[in-house]
């Protein structure tokens, strides 16, 4: 290998560094104008899971035999019966989408700020009365449940959601800041890196789908094989 090669090697080693650079820079959601879309996002998600919780606690004894009915049954079928991942995984998708569509769309709007802090509410609202709803039905044993039917596909949503969030609430100040006080003009170049930021955070949301869709149902059918004993 003559110096030549190791040179253009090594211009091209560093191109990819530099392009790998300039996307976490734009992917920074660090900024300190951002800090309070942070703590509103935060406050407002915890609010949902308090709710949830909450909910939970008092919920009617008819309501709740209803959903445990419900819950035994669906044990006792994904045992029994084998997992049709494809069509879950379109259930699911289809899901995300609609949720992914709405957060977007919003985000391009002048209003998009209190929509998007209800969905949050919303997002917290829905993990933590699955949550609590789980334990309080199956007792100590509701905890395994509820760990697996949450947390793996939550690991990339409850990120990317919140950073989606951010970032679309980011956009739709921008948005109203253009319209009042700039008098209609539009900064393309912080659009240009607020729909790269959404793009991204949305692609890798998706991900979250297809482990939803295949990895997730192995896990709670191990957990109701092995903890519930169901057979």
């Amino acid at each position: 290998m003559n110096i030549l090669e190791i040179t253009i090697i090594l211009l091209r080693y560093n191109n990819m560094g530099v392009v790998s650079l300039e996307i976490i820079s734009k992917l920074n959601l660090n900024k300190k104008e951002n800090k309070f879309y942070y703590f509103m996002v935060f406050i407002f998600f915890c609010v949902g899971i308090a709710l949830g919780t909450y909910i939970v606690k008092y919920m009617r004894a008819s309501d709740a035999s209803d959903l445990t009915s419900y819950f035994s049954t669906f044990a006792q079928s994904i045992v029994k019966e084998p997992v049709n991942n494809k069509a879950l995984l379109l259930n699911v998708l289809k899901k995300n989408l609609i949720l992914l569509t709405v957060l977007i769309t919003i985000s391009f709007t002048v209003f998009g700020t209190p929509i998007i802090l209800l969905l949050d509410l919303i997002k917290g609202f829905t993990l933590g009365y699955t949550f609590s709803f789980l334990i309080s039905t199956f007792e100590g044993k509701g905890l395994w449940l509820a760990l697996v039917a949450t947390i793996p596909q939550n690991i990339i949503y409850i990120p990317c959601f919140i950073a989606l969030s951010i970032v679309g609430i980011e956009f739709s100040s921008t948005k109203l800041k253009d319209k009042f006080f700039n008098k209609g003009k539009v900064n393309t170049i912080v659009e240009r890196e607020l729909i790269f930021k959404i793009g991204v955070f949305a692609c890798i949301f998706i991900i979250g789908t297809f482990i939803e869709a295949y990895l997730c149902p192995n896990i709670i059918k191990f957990v109701v094989t092995n903890v519930y004993k169901v057979s």
